[in-house]
């Protein structure tokens, strides 16, 4: 026959099924405990994300209109290879536009990249790397120059010695003036830029 616990007969201890129950009871308060804290985890989750997105959306720029190019369209995104007979590696530059944009008087104009990219005789790769005409601001004082100006085109220049660094020249247009500024790059075969002159 079984029997069942009551408040009253504290002095008793309870019997296997008595103790049975209470675990029951004490499990399903947990377990829905769990639940009902896991479901509001993913709730505040998917709120968050939301309002992460609206965010994002709100923040981006407004597409450029009417923007121009320094560089011929028919010259983006072309390697133009170079390869030294003392230097075991074979240099590409690949000119891209860049979704920034450099606001003038006279209107707006794309910025523009080159990726780097470096790869030894076998064709295994060394290095590859993006450039922007802001990597030059933490090697020159004329900052105002580079800002005001536009990457026009940047081209392999020879040093006729097997030392592990390529040399780069970087020329930068003032859209407003035509006015250009060549800079030296030295880059190392990690890809970065140990000297600017």
């Amino acid at each position: 026959m079984r029997r069942s616990f009551n408040v009253a007969t504290c002095g008793k201890a309870p019997n296997k099924y008595e103790l049975c129950g209470m675990r029951n009871v004490f499990l399903s308060i947990i377990v829905a405990g769990l639940l009902s804290a896991c479901g509001g985890a993913d709730t505040t989750q998917k709120e968050t994300a939301t309002a992460t997105d609206t965010t994002q959306t709100a923040a981006a720029p407004p597409e450029p209109k009417n923007c121009q190019s320094l560089i011929a369209a028919d010259k983006l995104g072309k390697p133009d290879e170079y390869q030294e007979s003392g230097k075991p590696i074979k240099v590409a530059l690949t000119m891209n536009q860049d979704t920034s944009t450099h606001e003038t008087t006279g209107g707006c104009y794309f910025n523009n990249t080159v990726t780097v990219q470096a790869t030894k005789k076998s064709g295994s790769p060394v290095f590859k790397r993006t450039l922007l005409k802001d990597d030059l601001l933490y090697f020159t004082k004329n900052d105002e120059a580079i800002e005001r100006a536009v990457l026009q085109k940047v081209t392999y220049k020879p040093t006729f010695n097997g030392l592990k660094y390529i040399t780069l020249t970087m020329r930068l247009q003032e859209p407003g003036t035509r006015k250009t500024q060549d800079y030296t790059i030295f880059m190392n075969y990690f890809g970065e830029i140990i000297k600017v002159r």
